[in-house]
């Protein structure tokens, strides 16, 4: 499980490849989310992404606030994941002068502050399996989107990366 988890990571980090032809495009399917994962609840107050990353233990239960983001594409097309940055990155939209397309993107940090900076959140369906489709464009989750996320430390998560299996999101106001 954990050498799956490490090869989807892999694969959602870095097979971002690029296609002029439309017809090389593969068909996006949206996730359905279960019911109640978004939340208008009143939460207690949230630890920031690095607070959590200091947290790494199995089965432990977050509550974290922080940005959709933190790479040009922050889902994957496929399974209900994303990457969740933490406030101390600065976006390319925070970057006097630059016209990024993507100002949720953070390229211009060192590597190894987006790496200690991020985790990857995933939401499972009710037989603890990666749930099908992406996540973005689904009930308002947009990159850039503020959110916090309840949910526990994933047994695949290790030192240099933390998966949240969330079990509640609240997307908050600009």
């Amino acid at each position: 499980m954990k050498n799956n988890l490490i090869y989807l990571q892999s694969l959602f980090l870095f097979a971002m490849g690029c296609s002029d032809n439309p017809t090389d495009q593969p068909t996006i399917v949206q996730a359905v989310l279960p019911v109640r994962i978004l939340s208008n609840e009143k939460w207690d107050p949230a630890i920031s992404v690095q607070k959590a990353r200091e947290i790494i233990t199995t089965g432990k239960t977050l509550t974290v606030e922080g940005f959709i983001g933190g790479r040009k594409k922050p889902f994957t097309q496929s399974k209900a994941m994303f990457i969740l940055g933490d406030d101390s990155l600065k976006t390319c939209d925070e970057i006097p002068g630059d016209s990024c397309p993507t100002p949720w993107d953070v390229c211009c940090e060192d590597p190894r502050k987006i790496s200690s900076s991020t985790l990857s959140v995933q939401i499972l369906d009710e037989n603890g399996s990666l749930l099908s489709g992406t996540l973005q464009g689904v009930a308002g989750i947009e990159p850039g989107k503020r959110v916090k996320v309840q949910g526990t430390v994933s047994a695949n998560s290790y030192t240099k990366a933390m998966v949240l299996e969330a079990t509640a999101l609240q997307l908050l106001e600009e």
